[in-house]
């Protein structure tokens, strides 16, 4: 259970981040006929380019690819195994190019990225791992096909911050604290909704393990920081919304000393009104008639449509 409840975060966390610049995304991906398997992320670009606003992760997303993430550090039987979703992926791939009679460009042939905290040396040595100068410290490639990328290995850098916050346990709370001092904006604030939402999976689950309370104290910090935000902001909402409300009820006045009461052709173009300026406002009340205020502020409501319109 715990699994899956990283696993589902993981999934969510990688389709929102890819899916403005793909050409196709899915989550928990059904591998071709055979023996049932699925793939957390499969994801085609819609252009080779690196996404620049998604650092190391932007610079994977460049050709077609099947993501897999992993909680705990990765063994030699799950390499294996990815490396056989792989290929069931790329014999389809190949089936179906020679059935619609297209060439396949070597750069378009999926890839396969594995997402892990760690992994042993014995593991890495077994599979023959090897750096590349072109990518940062933590990432290893079996030849030209299979990408590991080990969180724990990256560096503390903006770049490497989206994977760092899929890491464990001091790399993920680091990650979440630079996540912090960003400022607003569509991406992180998408981020720590998804990281919310897992925090409140968490919660609502008994008998947590030791690695879940540990995940549970990384992001209270940002939970913290989200309930205040959103407090603030609803307060900041109900001073707006107190302040139009006053807006409506000083016009109102205005309108019943000056024409005696609002009947309902006066009412509807109240809401015109009110987008006017105070003093405007002031003006177009006591020096126009009532006959000029509906005929030239009902012009303006039909126009626009505004809610409220008594036609």
């Amino acid at each position: 259970m715990t699994k899956n409840r990283h696993d589902q975060f993981a999934k969510q966390y990688l389709k929102g981040m890819l899916s403005p610049f793909s050409q196709a995304i899915e989550i928990s991906f059904e591998l071709p006929p055979g023996e049932p398997q699925q793939v957390d992320v499969w994801f085609i670009p819609q252009s080779r380019q690196p996404i620049d606003l998604l650092g190391q992760l932007g610079k994977m997303a460049i050709a077609p690819s099947l993501i897999e993430v992993f909680r705990n550090p990765i063994s030699t039987e799950d390499l294996f195994a990815c490396i056989e979703k792989l290929c069931r992926v790329r014999a389809e791939w190949k089936r179906r190019s020679k059935r619609d009679n297209q060439k396949i460009n070597p750069q378009d042939h999926p890839q396969l990225w594995l997402i892990v905290p760690t992994a042993s040396e014995k593991t890495l040595d077994g599979c023959n791992a090897i750096a590349k100068k072109n990518w940062p410290k933590g990432f290893y490639f079996l030849g030209d096909t299979l990408r590991i990328g080990f969180v724990h290995q990256l560096p503390v850098t903006p770049e490497t911050l989206l994977l760092r916050l899929l890491g464990r346990g001091e790399v993920q709370r680091k990650a979440i604290e630079e996540l912090l001092e960003l400022p607003q904006q569509p991406l992180t604030d998408f981020i720590r909704e998804k990281i919310t939402k897992l925090r409140l999976m968490l919660k609502s689950q008994p008998n947590l393990t030791t690695n879940d309370q540990e995940t549970l104290l990384n992001i209270d910090a940002l939970y913290e920081d989200w309930r205040n935000q959103t407090i603030q902001e609803g307060i900041a909402v109900g001073r707006q919304e107190g302040r139009q409300e006053g807006d409506r009820t000083t016009l109102e006045s205005m309108l019943e000393a000056r024409f005696g009461s609002i009947d309902r052709k006066l009412a509807t173009v109240i809401p015109a009104l009110l987008d006017l300026s105070s003093i405007d406002r002031v003006r177009a009340v006591m020096q126009l008639s009532q006959e000029e205020i509906i005929r030239d502020f009902g012009q303006q409501v039909s126009s626009t449509d505004r809610p409220g319109n008594v036609r």
